[in-house]
């Protein structure tokens, strides 16, 4: 990730988030995600699915002109799909076992990073997979910590044990819960 945002001079700040705080923080569980705040710094629209364009919708099943539409609404006319209540609803809050998975992985990548307990890397994130075994965050951000490819076949084995679950805790704004 660092190699890719440093490789071109940027004219915009890159955020590489990885301990997934600010994930965690606005409840965006895969990219592309676009949480919308307004001027007021108030979340009008929570974390969803936002697609740039149609290149994966085969897979997604998402149309990007969805989100396009809603958008362009919103920055023209002020209007929101979504009313405070609607997306006080639409935000997936995360229970105690999710939580502590994610404190596991976070563990896992400080141990990662300082070099010094290697097997505390794999036990950790091991942890963090069992105690979310269907989270996005952690069983997909963890891919590449271990040497998985998180575009390859373990991501797609992921990706039949969440579909086959009935594909929790993805919750788009629109009211879908397929991606």
């Amino acid at each position: 990730m660092r190699e890719w945002a440093t490789k071109e001079p940027m004219s915009m700040p890159i955020l590489i988030d990885k301990y997934h705080i600010v994930a965690d923080l606005y409840g965006i569980v895969n990219v592309p995600a676009a949480v919308w705040v307004d001027e007021d710094s108030k979340i009008v629209r929570p974390a969803d699915s936002v697609p740039g364009s149609d290149m994966f919708r085969s897979f997604t099943n998402v149309d990007s002109e969805v989100h396009h539409s809603l958008l362009r609404k919103w920055v023209r006319t002020g209007e929101r799909d979504l009313n405070d209540q609607q997306v006080r609803e639409f935000q997936v809050s995360p229970d105690q076992d999710l939580q502590l998975a994610r404190l596991h992985r976070r563990i896992a990548i400080a141990l990662r990073e300082s070099g010094t307990d290697a097997d505390g890397v794999s036990v950790h994130l091991a942890r963090a997979e069992e105690l979310a075994p269907l989270d996005w965050t952690i069983r997909r951000g963890n891919m590449p910590l271990v040497g998985a490819d998180p575009f390859g076949d373990e991501f797609f084995k992921f990706v039949g044990q969440w579909s086959q679950a009935g594909r929790p805790g993805f919750k788009l704004g629109t009211g879908r819960t397929d991606i």
